[in-house]
Parts: C-alpha cells; sequence; structure tokens
C-alpha cells in the first residue's frame, strides 16, 4: 500500500521530468544525426553535424569564451560571494540593508541590466565615456563593447550584480554552523582570519558546491548578455555558446547543427555537475559535534 502511495506521490515529477527533461533531450540527440532546416525532409548524415561543429571556428571562439566566462564565476564570482557572506556575517552595521542591496539585482531583468550597461559602454552616449570627457580624461575615452580587447570583459562586468544570490547561499550556510565551535576557537586563540579559514570554509564546502553549479549552469544559459550588448561581435570575440546554437538555428537555419553543438553544451554540463557532485559529496550522518 505504501510503494502505491509513494508512486502516487512521485508520478508528477516524473512525468514533468519525462515531458520536459528526458524527451527534449531525446529529440536534441536525435535531431543532431540529421541535416534539417527546420521545415523540409530530414535527411540522415550521422556524426557529420558534429564534425561541422568542432571544426567550425566561431564554435572554437564561442566554447573558449563560455570556458572563460565560467573560470571568471569560479575565481571572481564565487570567492567575491564568499567575502561579502563572511563580512555580512559579523553583522556590522546596517548590515540587513547591505544584504538587501546586493541581492536586488537577481530580481531584476537580466534584460534591463544587459540594455543598462550596453548605455553605460556605450561609445558615443555612454556614461563611462561621458564622464571621461567632463573631468579631461577624454582620451581614455574607448568603444569598451566595440574593441577586441575590452569587448568580452566589458559583457561579463554586469554578472558581478549577481553576487548577491551567491552570497546568501554562502549566508544560509553560515548560519548552520554551531556558535560553539567560534567559542571553542577563541578559547585556542583563533580569531578573524584564522576562525574563517579554520572553521567557516572547510564548512561552506556544499555551499560552495552548490554556487559553483548554479554559476556554472547560468554560464552555460547566459544569452542576454552577449546578444544584446555586443550582438556576439567583434569578430565572434563574445559570442559563446548558447548564442552560437541560436545563430545556427534562427539565423542559418542549421537545425542539425543547432543541435549537435547542443549535445556538446549538455555534455559539457554533465561533465561540470559530475566533478561539482564530487566536490560537494558529505559523508551521511556527519555531524559538527
Amino acid at each position: 500500500m505504501k510503494k502505491r502511495q509513494y508512486s502516487i506521490y512521485l508520478a508528477p515529477a516524473i512525468i514533468l521530468t519525462l515531458v520536459f527533461y528526458i524527451f527534449p533531450l531525446l529529440y536534441l540527440c536525435y535531431v543532431s544525426l540529421f541535416q534539417w532546416d527546420g521545415l523540409g525532409p530530414m535527411k540522415f548524415v550521422s556524426t557529420q553535424n558534429f564534425q561541422k561543429v568542432l571544426a567550425d571556428r566561431v564554435f572554437q571562439s564561442a566554447f573558449k569564451n563560455t570556458l572563460i566566462w565560467i573560470l571568471s564565476a569560479l575565481f571572481l564570482h564565487i570567492p567575491l560571494g564568499i567575502v561579502l557572506a563572511l563580512m555580512l556575517s559579523r553583522k556590522p552595521k546596517g548590515w540587513k540593508l547591505m544584504r538587501i542591496m546586493y541581492f536586488v539585482p537577481n530580481v531584476i531583468s537580466t534584460t534591463a541590466i544587459a540594455f543598462l550597461w550596453y548605455f553605460i559602454f556605450h561609445v558615443d552616449v555612454g556614461l563611462i565615456n561621458n564622464v571621461l570627457k567632463a573631468v579631461g580624461l577624454g582620451n581614455l575615452a574607448h568603444p569598451w563593447l566595440n574593441s577586441l580587447d575590452t569587448a568580452l570583459i566589458s559583457s561579463q562586468i554586469p554578472f558581478i550584480l549577481y553576487v548577491g544570490l551567491t552570497m546568501v547561499i554562502f549566508l544560509t550556510q553560515l548560519s548552520t554552523i554551531p556558535e560553539s565551535l567560534y567559542e571553542a576557537a577563541e578559547v585556542d586563540g583563533a580569531n578573524g582570519l584564522k576562525r574563517d579559514f579554520y572553521i567557516s570554509l572547510p564548512l561552506m564546502k556544499p555551499a560552495i558546491a552548490t554556487n559553483i553549479l548554479l554559476n556554472t549552469a547560468f554560464c552555460l544559459r547566459n544569452f542576454e548578455y552577449p546578444f544584446l550588448m555586443t550582438g556576439g561581435g567583434p569578430a565572434n570575440k563574445t559570442t559563446n555558446l548558447s548564442l552560437y546554437i541560436y545563430r545556427q538555428m534562427i539565423n542559418a537555419n542549421k537545425y542539425g547543427v543547432s543541435m549537435a553543438a547542443g549535445v556538446i553544451t549538455v555534455i559539457m554540463g554533465f561533465c561540470i555537475m559530475y566533478s561539482v557532485s564530487l566536490i560537494g559529496k558529505e559523508r551521511k550522518g556527519k555531524t559538527y559535534d
């Protein structure tokens, strides 16, 4: 009887997973083996689409740019979230207001933020260049989004605004650490940074793994910033995997090639998820006592 009840409770989740995840994933893999323009008959080409994708220099650039996004999230975004969380965990004056201010960008549309920063970096009407000109530093004005040297990093800067969610996850993890551990550390003479390095950071391991997963997922599906701020240019310098897949499907009508790139992106995501699962693996029944 209990097994039947469990089946009833699990049925909606299983159906949703099949309809919105498993079936689309299988269809993605299926179409990636065909040459198809989205309307006409499908022609089986085996792995030719994957060969075309891997040999495409634009895809190689998109893959590299996506890796740069992921690395910037891992080595800049997440460490910044840790620092902010450790600072606010000490509850300085105005910490509640700061927590709200850091989190607010996460409830604003990504499209709106992308447009905002597009006009901040705009070569003619942009805030940065006009401020530089106003203070007599017009020689430093720069086409931030149109330059090969600065386009990618300029399109990544708005991502920093989303550090609030990363910070909140770390704060939640910090709130679960028993105060007795910190009291014992103080008795042993560990204060300030030592307390953070030897108690807080090791016990934040599950939250670090969660944030790695969430930030990596965002970087893999990130579309608005390169599409709205730079259009993937200049010279595909800011094109990422999401934008590459979009262009192959919508602009070139190469659905098979687009799906093949999608399969590669999914495999990349699975590999990262597996690595994160190893990083965040905790022993069952482990306590802080």
